[in-house]
């Protein structure tokens, strides 16, 4: 029922749209990472199955960003996470997807949360629990994404790319990669502060099975095969790769 309708709910947008048919797949490409995840952390087969609509539906407000704003830059148009909460919970949406209003608060949280930079702290065990999961989730189809995206040598960071290879990684970016933290958005300046930020999504992910994914996949490797022709900023990777290395074990 889920898929039939999120499938109905995205034909309503323009098919020939490069974007909608992208966020179609990644949403049901995060909804099965989901479940993998959730299988490999020993969950009941309700709570797997809630975990794989809350990858279902993660991205809805993407649709919507893209047909008013023509952009997935969030910083550039408006939290698409927010607003997919928003659709589901205040427009009445969610019950076109699921009859059962018990799990509510989850999935609101989850949507809502999948793409903050840090999680509330308010939140109850079992919403961290699948709001980690899901952001695990989404993360490891991300990895896919860049790699597309890059080799078709696409401006996906909406970033000057001029001799990308040779600029500099900002000092506040790197303070964060130190730490094995997400970089700030508002501190990414060149290409390479948001290779950086890409990098470091993998200090994020919550589970073993989702660093085992990353890896398995192979998405994320093509992404530290990337060397800069800037001497300082190489001599940075390489140590962000030493720390990712670190963090595989």
């Amino acid at each position: 029922m889920a898929v039939t309708q999120f499938t109905r709910y995205v034909q309503g947008f323009d098919q020939r749209e490069e974007g909608v048919r992208l966020k179609y797949d990644h949403s049901l490409r995060v909804s099965g990472l989901c479940e993998q995840i959730a299988l490999s952390l020993g969950l009941s087969r309700d709570d797997v199955d809630l975990a794989w609509l809350i990858g279902v539906l993660h991205d809805i407000g993407r649709f919507e960003q893209l047909r008013e704003y023509h952009t997935f830059v969030d910083y550039r148009s408006m939290d698409h996470a927010g607003y997919g909460a928003r659709y589901l919970f205040e427009g009445g949406h969610i019950r076109d997807f699921l009859d059962d209003a018990g799990q509510d608060d989850i999935i609101r949280m989850a949507v809502g949360q999948h793409n903050a930079y840090q999680l509330r702290p308010d939140l109850t065990p079992r919403q961290q629990l699948f709001c980690q999961l899901i952001r695990d989730a989404d993360k490891l189809d991300i990895f896919r994404v860049y790699v597309m995206y890059l080799e078709q040598k696409k401006n996906i960071w909406n970033v000057d790319l001029t001799d990308y290879e040779k600029q500099p990684i900002s000092d506040a970016v790197m303070d964060q990669a130190r730490q094995r933290k997400l970089v700030r958005t508002q501190d990414k300046k060149t290409f390479m502060d948001f290779y950086v930020g890409a990098l470091c999504l993998f200090f994020d992910l919550s589970y073993p099975r989702s660093r085992q994914l990353a890896r398995e996949q192979g998405y994320f490797d093509k992404l530290l095969d990337f060397h800069s022709r800037n001497e300082d900023s190489e001599r940075k990777l390489d140590e962000i790769r030493r720390l990712i290395g670190k963090s595989s074990r």
